[in-house]
């Protein structure tokens, strides 16, 4: 009985110092997967920003409603999952003004399963610039980490959005 005790023992040993040896390089990993995940949000917020200018329909804070460049649904209380964002960033959706970003929407069946010619008057605009496919997913990612099922924005949404040094997060103040 004492052998297979100290048997238990070892092995037990064994395995909290192994533990100890991986556990800094689990933590490393986590540590570089988060600052890799914050960068592409910061990317995915910039792309929303100021290439894809998805702000001017969406407002800053993807709240849609009649705003700056058109009248646009509400991203912070959209009930598309990733993947559906995913295609109506790449396709548009057809019969509105929601544009297409993929460079080759509607040439083949990539798009709801058809092409331009298939689509004729409710074939949504292009874009003002075509995304690549880390640019759309970029932007997803940023949707859903900082906006999608978020609720009302609020002021710190305003900062992180703008930056601190801007008056217009002022009308949020409390």
């Amino acid at each position: 009985m004492k052998a297979v005790m100290k048997d238990r023992s070892i092995r037990l040993a064994v395995a909290l110092a192994a533990g100890a040896l991986f556990a800094p390089v689990h933590a490393l990993a986590q540590a570089q997967s988060s600052a890799e995940e914050a960068r592409l949000i910061e990317f995915g917020k910039e792309i929303f920003k100021s290439k894809a200018v998805c702000q001017y329909c969406h407002k800053w804070d993807a709240s849609g409603d009649q705003g700056y460049g058109g009248n646009a649904l509400s991203l912070r209380a959209t009930q598309l999952t990733p993947e559906q964002m995913t295609e109506v960033v790449k396709c548009g959706r057809p019969g509105t003004g929601m544009p297409y970003h993929d460079r080759f929407a509607y040439t083949d069946k990539r798009c709801y399963g058809y092409t331009r010619e298939e689509m004729g008057k409710d074939m949504p605009p292009a874009g003002n610039d075509f995304l690549s496919n880390r640019e759309v997913d970029a932007v997803v990612k940023y949707l859903f980490a900082k906006d999608v099922g978020k609720g009302p924005a609020t002021y710190e949404d305003c900062v992180d959005f703008w930056g601190k040094d801007t008056k217009q997060c002022d009308p949020m103040k409390k």
